[in-house]
């Protein structure tokens, strides 16, 4: 979900007041060795990188205050853990920034693309489609990877399909407490009348992640991090 208004003020700051200790905590905590080591990992980091940058341009606008799009922060979480997916997702971000300029200065003009950018809203942005579902999935990975009963089903369904799509639950929820919190009317507006849509996203959303995260975990089960052989398919 993204902002399409610039923030009110303690909107900005309450945002910047959650998201800049979560990157905090991401940076520090990233495997970065594990990363520099591994080519197939750097080249799997920038692509989910670009491509959700890109993924992420195909919302619906509602009252052009809210941009409603699928996540697929679940299925980022299961395949780099949970302080990579935060660094990727903030990069998605800016690279959204920039694929919209591209899109809307070859449309309507460089200048009046550049007017339209809104980046005051990446704070509000990170901390909705970012941090919220990224931690939503590692509690859910945290209690699927302690459940008595081994199958990979569990890792696929449990936090790759009904995982992702309950994060749309709390997507919704934590921006109805943030945008009423902070007194941000027109968003909050949207939030109470359109509430509807964060179901209608939940099975597009659990679709797509729990089969993203099939796919990897069958062909590339190295590539995922929070997947371990010995724990789901072990005597």
């Amino acid at each position: 979900m993204n902002l399409l208004l610039p923030p009110p003020l303690l909107l900005l700051v309450v945002s910047l007041a959650l998201a800049l200790p979560a990157l905090g905590l991401a940076l520090q905590g990233a495997p970065w060795r594990q990363l520099v080591a591994t080519q197939q990992r750097q080249h799997a980091f920038f692509a989910a990188i670009l491509v959700l940058g890109l993924f992420w341009l195909l919302q619906v606008e509602v009252r052009d205050s809210l941009g409603f799009h699928p996540m697929l922060m679940a299925v980022v979480t299961m395949i780099f853990g949970w302080h990579l997916a935060l660094i990727i997702g903030a990069l998605a971000l800016v690279a959204l920034q920039v694929y919209r300029l591209a899109l809307w200065g070859s449309l309507d003009g460089w200048l009046e693309a550049w007017q339209g950018l809104n980046p005051a809203a990446l704070p509000v942005d990170f901390v909705l489609s970012v941090l919220v579902p990224a931690s939503w999935t590692l509690l859910v990975l945290y209690l699927v990877d302690r459940w008595s009963f081994k199958n990979p089903f569990t890792f696929f369904l449990g936090a790759g399909f009904f995982g992702a799509m309950l994060s749309c639950l709390w997507m919704g929820a934590a921006a109805f407490a943030l945008f009423y919190l902070t007194g941000s009317a027109a968003p909050l507006a949207v939030v109470h009348e359109h509430g509807l849509l964060f179901v209608l996203m939940m099975f597009p959303e659990g679709f797509c992640n729990g089969a993203l995260a099939t796919v990897f975990t069958v062909l590339w089960p190295d590539m995922v991090k929070t997947y371990r052989d010995e724990w789901y398919l072990g005597d």
